[in-house]
């Protein structure tokens, strides 16, 4: 935890977290970095500030590519569907199978351990909807190789993360270092194990704090850490049992959670096996790639972990939109009213669907319809 901080750094790191632009976030962190004092107490916010740094050079080099039309290998890959799912996993795991599998998508499938070399997309239907699908390269050994650079920077942008291990291989160390490997780069799959959300306010009642787990400090601990970097109003979300450290790294966007599911694969290969113990909100399926044995209900495990639902919008006196709109499942009418239109002033809404007592049933603005639900709003 770092606290007392030169009022030049707190400035430097406000300018970043109200930049709306990845260039002037660049620019404000790095002149962020030249302001805080290079000391033991500072060494980890540096840490996460440098790391955060380097990620959106990389999102500042695919916007140039993306101007210029393209050229080169791409990193990223642009977002369809109703969630982007980052496959990731060792060499030879049969991630390529299971996304060709499920998919559309032309991967190249080989004995040959890197056949893989570019993100690969590919939409899987799931009832009315879709889930694109990325086939990434292999993750190997080496933390500073290129190839895992890239897959690190396309699970942190994906909506979720599927992890792809081979129960032909050591892959209770695969999947270790696997975790290992993406907690390191402030890529987080279980809110078990810690986790910081901020968001900062312009104006409001001071620092609101929400524990949903048990970690060892205090809402005082808390309002101190934000009060020294001149943050008076916030809601703090604390999932899990995070350290009081990793407020630092919150601030500056450098920790990420992904929900995550993991795919034990080749079940078809070996007769025994022991799946390892995973954080509760990790889901895992025994699956093969080959047979298609257990992939049946993957599409459902995705849609449970992004937290999303569908609701079909519709006018007076006509019938629902065909196609969804996708929204977190926990929205309010207002919220969805705002999506649609943010300047919308929504005065109520007419539900059809299991999320009422009776079909037409009339509703207010905080009203939480589920998933499924026909919404005709009035404004």
């Amino acid at each position: 935890m770092v606290t007392n901080l030169p009022a030049e750094a707190i400035a430097k790191l406000n300018k970043y977290s109200d930049a709306k632009t990845v260039e002037d976030k660049i620019k404000a962190l790095e002149e962020f970095i030249s302001a805080v004092p290079k000391h033991k107490g500072t060494e980890n916010l540096l840490y996460w500030a440098r790391s955060r740094l380097a990620e959106l050079r990389q999102e500042e080099e695919k916007e140039r590519k993306k101007k210029r039309g393209g050229g080169g290998p791409r990193v990223f890959v642009e977002k369809a569907g109703a969630g982007q799912i980052a496959m990731i996993g060792p060499p030879n795991s049969g991630k390529s199978s299971i996304v060709s599998r499920l998919t559309n998508a032309k991967v190249v499938i080989s004995p040959n351990p890197f056949s893989t070399s570019e993100p690969v997309p590919g939409m899987m239907q799931f009832e009315d909807i879709q889930f694109q699908l990325i086939d990434t390269p292999p993750l190997i050994s080496n933390e500073g190789d290129y190839i895992n650079t890239k897959v690190l920077a396309i699970a942190r942008n994906a909506d979720a993360i599927i992890i792809v291990v081979g129960l032909d291989s050591d892959y209770e160390r695969d999947l270790k270092k696997i975790f290992e490997t993406l907690e390191k780069k402030g890529i987080m799959t279980s809110m078990q194990k810690g986790y910081i959300r901020i968001v900062k306010h312009r104006t409001g009642n001071g620092i609101n704090v929400v524990f949903y787990g048990k970690p060892s400090f205090t809402e005082d601990d808390v309002r101190k850490v934000l009060s020294s970097y001149r943050i008076f109003n916030a809601t703090v979300e604390v999932y899990g049992e995070p350290k009081l450290d990793d407020i630092d790294a919150s601030l500056i966007n450098a920790i990420t959670y992904k929900p995550t599911i993991v795919l034990f694969n080749k079940k078809d290969l070996v007769k025994e096996f022991n799946i390892p113990l995973l954080p509760k909100d990790i889901l895992y399926r025994v699956v093969s790639a080959k047979t298609g044995e257990g992939l049946n209900d993957l599409g459902n495990d995705i849609f449970k972990i992004l937290k999303i639902k569908r609701i079909y919008t519709k006018k007076p006196n006509s019938l629902p939109d065909k196609e969804p709109l996708i929204i977190k499942e926990n929205a309010t009418i207002k919220e969805i009213a705002e999506t649609i239109n943010p300047n919308s002033n929504v005065r109520y809404a007419k539900i059809w669907g299991k999320g009422v007592k009776y079909n037409g049933q009339r509703v207010g603005p905080d009203f939480i319809p589920v998933d499924k639900d026909i919404v005709e709003m009035r404004f």
